[in-house]
């Protein structure tokens, strides 16, 4: 046995394309010995026809009968290592195989999971290219669909795995983040052993406190379709900081978004916040007209606000017949509108134009226009797309297991470094370009603290002790308006003493004064005594399934540009620049009208308002 090794070479890895094999190679075990050959092969570009294989020996020549290439090799005395004893011939007469029967997805999943890893949804036609490049491969597109397949659930875990893990991680969430509210429903159906996935709910500690201490008591709710094995709804409630930016609150998973799964959250939701002993019920949340929403929220937080996100709500009147470019415009000065004047107005053009449409409007219930909105909120969201933000930062996820989500991590030092009294950075901009909107406004003491600023043939009141102007803005922003800033400018005082607390240093510190701390690997967690549940029932309907959502029918197409024609020098919608009869000559000369200048601006229609191309044109 010395001998043995003595006389030969232990193997040792060797990268793809440099894999040389030699008599009295050594190799671990039998294993080790067979995959090192079929790379082999596959790097030489032959195949194998194999003579004899068993526990003691295996012998194999190449597939092409004129070529003698043959290999043996056999089990040494320790009956665990293995060596080549024999490799003779050479590929003289036969060529290369770049549809190679040796290749599995086994291998191809251990030699392309790096790229896979770099970019989960790499098309499969990169993979194809890929395989030709590196390894001189043509692979069949289904091979290379199970192979990415495989590497995802090498890198992130089974699916079924994932849910087995999730009470363990429930109790971990709570063990290394105290405070944290982390719940996994489960049940047993008729017939089960083993209990089933229903439902989860989580927030950690540090996401809970922060929103309570230093956030504006405004919560985004949202569902989004899980597209990876057995589906699902993934529910989230979000918010945002001083800063206007994302901050996750809560998150959970359930089978259906239905009037049963939106009480469950948001009785979650409750429990939460009673939890850290916040028994407040008067939040404002938006959302759009989700089914279950409404009655969840009434039923949860009795006394709450509803906002309405009005772009779900423009497509609703377009789905009832009230649409076109006149209806546009207008619908969206309502909405932007500061002050009820604004508002006022533009309801009456939209009768005008269809009194039904003017029905449909007051009928909704929810908070849609801006005039309308709580002062103390200083929130001026009428649309839900810092949710909708958070959906599409959560999407190249939503096709992995459960378990394997990340979690967002807390802008910890960003707060640590801000000085006391310091704006954050939006508001510091929002501050810049109002103040070189006041330089065309002109300020007039009234006496008492009363001013009136004329703004082009408009003249709004302004009252520095209740921080209000007529314009409206700045009692619903927190941010004072270019208005109140010539005033503040004119008596010499800090613009920044007039901005709401949510802005500041102060806020800004407490929303991330505390941070989520890390937890050990899963293979590190202790029993806890839980059960293993199974996944919830598929689902599944026939066919390929849907990895992306299927838009409405006035909903535009991604990619495609708005079919809303605005015109270069009037800023009206419907006609173009060419056909333009208004008699205008500047793409970029100010706005005249008394409702832009009253709070709410005509030249901006709404988000989805863009410009068409040139060859539209």
């Amino acid at each position: 046995m010395d001998k043995a090794y003595k006389n030969g070479k232990i193997w040792t890895d060797q990268p793809y394309g440099s894999i040389k094999l030699e008599p009295w190679l050594i190799f671990h075990d039998k294993a080790t010995f067979l995959e090192v050959l079929r790379s082999y092969c596959i790097q030489e570009g032959f195949g194998l026809s194999v003579e004899r294989a068993d526990n003691r020996r295996y012998t194999a020549v190449c597939a092409v009968e004129s070529c003698d290439w043959r290999i043996h090799a056999s089990r040494l005395f320790d009956n665990v290592s293995w060596a080549i004893k024999v490799i003779s011939g050479s590929h003289r007469t036969c060529g290369r195989l770049e549809e190679n029967p040796v290749v599995t997805s086994e291998w191809l999943c251990k030699h392309m999971l790096g790229e896979i890893e770099a970019n989960p949804e790499i098309p499969v036609e990169t993979l194809r290219r890929y395989a030709q490049e590196k390894f001189q491969l043509r692979v069949k597109k289904r091979l290379l669909y199970k192979v990415r397949s495989m590497a995802k659930g090498k890198l992130h875990g089974g699916w079924a795995e994932a849910y087995e893990l999730l009470p363990r991680y429930a109790e971990m969430i709570k063990q290394t983040n105290p405070g944290s509210h982390a719940l996994i429903t489960w049940g047993a159906s008729s017939g089960d052993v083993n209990p089933k996935f229903r439902a989860c709910f989580f927030s950690f500690a540090a996401q809970v406190r922060g929103f309570l201490r230093g956030c504006r008591p405004i919560i985004g709710i949202d569902g989004a379709h899980l597209s990876g094995f057995y589906k699902g709804i993934l529910l989230t409630a979000v918010d945002i900081d001083g800063n206007n930016e994302i901050f996750v609150l809560a998150y959970g998973i359930v089978d259906t978004e239905s009037c049963d799964s939106w009480t469950y959250f948001m009785r979650c939701l409750r429990q939460m916040f009673e939890q850290e002993g916040c028994n407040r019920d008067d939040w404002t949340f938006i959302s759009d007209r989700m089914k279950g929403v409404e009655l969840a929220v009434r039923e949860t937080f009795p006394r709450a606000t509803r906002r309405v996100c009005c772009q779900h709500l423009y497509m609703n009147c377009k789905n009832n017949g009230f649409s076109g470019s006149a209806f546009h415009k207008l619908f969206w000065i309502a909405a932007n509108a500061y002050n009820e004047y604004v508002f006022g107005k533009a309801m009456e053009k939209i009768s005008e134009y269809n009194a039904n449409a003017t029905a449909y409007l007051n009928s909704c219930i929810e908070q849609w226009s801006r005039h309308k909105f709580d002062s103390t909120v200083c929130c001026d969201h009428n649309t839900t797309n810092f949710v909708e933000s958070f959906n599409a930062c959560t999407k190249p996820f939503r096709d992995m297991p459960v378990f394997s989500w990340k979690r967002v991590g807390a802008r910890f030092d960003k707060a640590v470094d801000m000085e006391e009294g310091q704006l954050t950075a939006y508001a510091l901009k929002e501050l810049e370009e109002r103040t070189a909107e006041s330089r065309l406004c002109y300020a007039t003491a009234c006496g008492g603290g009363e001013f009136e600023v004329r703004d082009g043939h408009v003249n709004f009141p302004i009252r520095l002790a209740t921080r209000s102007c007529a314009c409206g803005k700045w009692q619903i922003c927190g941010i004072p308006c270019k208005h109140a800033l010539r005033v503040i400018y004119d008596q010499r005082m800090n613009p920044h003493d007039f901005i709401s607390p949510w802005f500041k240093a102060a806020a800004y510190k407490l929303t991330y004064a505390e941070h989520i701390h890390p937890m050990a690997d899963p293979s590190q967690w202790p029993d806890f005594g839980l059960p293993s549940i199974q996944p919830p029932t598929i689902k599944r309907p026939s066919g390929r399934p849907a990895k992306k959502r299927k838009r409405g029918e006035n909903e535009p197409k991604k990619g495609k540009r708005n079919t809303n024609v605005k015109c270069g020098k009037c800023r009206e919608f419907g006609h173009n620049s060419r056909t333009c009869k208004s008699g205008g000559t500047s793409a970029t000369g100010p706005s005249t009208s008394k409702s832009g200048a009253a709070g709410a601006s005509t030249s901006n229609g709404g988000p989805n308002t863009r410009k068409r191309s040139k060859a539209a044109a």
